[in-house]
């Protein structure tokens, strides 16, 4: 059940975070969707080493 709502939450957190790197992208704001693209970078490899570790057990 952790592992589906983790996948859940990786999903949700993706599209978000595109949403938002699009979004300021089209208001010309640089800066701001390369570090909303790199937080999501972040918190995909955070998401996958928990979910390589749920997997695991």
């Amino acid at each position: 059940m952790m592992v589906g709502l983790l996948i859940l939450v990786l999903l949700s957190v993706n599209l978000g975070g595109l949403a938002s790197a699009v979004l300021q992208l089209g208001r010309g704001e640089w800066l701001a969707a390369a570090g909303s693209v790199v937080m999501l970078v972040l918190l995909n490899v955070l998401g996958f080493a928990l979910l390589r570790d749920l997997r695991q057990r």
